[in-house]
């Protein structure tokens, strides 16, 4: 099996450069950016100075205020986040197409062979692609190096804290993160780090020291692929092919609680727009729905509601998301945020129909207009009415 040569970048603190990105003025002050402004959001990025002062991810603005009177705190900008994140990967796919999208600020890179092209070593060629995103985009990054997916990944988390770039020999995994924690390990939970830690298994040292059975038979297959992949085996490649959506969710946090019906009505025909645009973008069709409603005091309530018929019209997703508000509301509580998911996804017409039924006929044309004049002419351009 040939080895591979696999990076992963990291945006540092992502939604916090980007805010810098558009205001200079940001750097080296301590800035946090929330679900929402004012008081009526959570702690979604932190800058590093905001670490250091002891803020932590999640907090609500409530409960730090008052302790850091000098921080900054911002209102989250995702449409904005997701244009610097569409450039940041740009710069990373000129160096090779190989590139795996994990989330809107990391991505795998397949490095393999590519020391020859640039006539470089993995570790400058690596240092490269850092200097290159940060000169082309504004975003710093941090880049970990080895020969598999899930060293990586430990390596990009080190990388943080060892000025952006970290490697991991394939020949020298345990003499680099022997000593590394189980918990630490991306794949294992915490139900399996008390598993292993039960058995003896406290550190990567421990882990790779086992016998493939007594790995199989704690953790099953997917253990033994982890064991591999911490041993420099990498048994999950870099897919540059986009990936379907399992669920699309949209949601975000209000500005001010509300207990309006009328206003979660609003935001809910807003959020129900986001995701069957994304559903359509992907060709895929939707056959549950469900509301989520979350409280002043952050209590969670979801309602779900199976559809007769996969579709993605907009038109129908939305009464049915009306429905379930109507049935989830309660006129004595307030309200932070409302969102919406769409489950049991199928794309290509991949879905079995009823024996009168042609399901092309829920590829809904009206909703796939109204896409194409938001594409051309601006988002929000047409609004359809309750």
């Amino acid at each position: 099996m040939k080895q591979r040569i696999i990076a992963l970048i990291d945006c540092d603190s992502f939604f916090v450069s980007c805010e810098r990105v558009d205001n200079p003025s940001l750097q080296d002050k301590p800035v946090c950016v929330m679900t929402s402004e004012g008081n009526k959001g959570i702690v979604v990025s932190r800058s590093k100075e905001a670490k250091a002062l002891g803020v932590k991810m999640g907090a609500p603005y409530f409960q730090i205020k008052n302790s850091y009177p000098q921080m900054i705190y911002l209102p989250s900008r995702h449409q904005r986040y997701s244009e610097i994140s569409n450039q940041v990967m740009s710069v990373i796919k000129t160096f090779s197409p190989d590139v795996e999208e994990v989330s809107i600020d990391e991505a795998y890179i397949d490095l393999t062979g590519l020391n020859k092209v640039h006539k470089t070593t993995y570790t400058d060629l690596i240092i490269k692609i850092r200097q290159t995103i940060l000169d082309k985009t504004s975003i710093p990054v941090s880049i970990g190096l080895s020969s598999s997916k899930t060293l990586a990944k430990l390596a990009s988390d080190k990388a943080k804290k060892t000025g952006g770039i970290f490697v991991i020999r394939p020949d020298k995994i345990l003499e680099t993160i022997g000593d590394e924690n189980i918990e630490d390990i991306c794949g294992i939970g915490l139900k399996s780090a008390k598993s292993l830690k039960f058995n003896g298994i406290f550190n990567v040292r421990d882990f790779l020291n086992q016998d493939n059975s007594q790995i199989k038979k704690l953790l099953g297959i997917t253990g033994f692929n982890l064991k591999l992949e911490l041993s420099g085996i990498a048994t999950s490649v870099v897919d540059a092919s986009p990936k379907a959506p399992q669920s699309i969710q949209d949601t975000k946090s209000f500005e001010d609680f509300t207990d309006n019906l009328e206003f979660l009505r609003s935001q809910t025909t807003y959020h129900v727009h986001n995701a069957s645009k994304k559903l359509r973008l992907w060709n895929g069709f939707c056959s549950e729905i469900g509301i989520i409603l979350r409280t002043k005091d952050f209590a969670v309530a979801t309602l779900y509601s199976r559809l007769e018929s996969a579709t993605n019209a907009e038109l129908q997703l939305r009464k049915q998301a009306l429905t379930l508000l109507n049935r989830l509301y309660r006129p004595n509580s307030l309200y932070r945020s409302v969102g919406i998911e769409l489950r049991q996804l199928t794309y290509n017409f991949e879905t079995q129909q009823s024996l009168f039924e042609n399901l092309k006929q829920n590829d809904d044309k009206l909703s796939r207009i109204l896409d194409d004049l938001e594409q051309k002419f601006g988002k929000d351009i047409v609004k359809l009415g309750f």
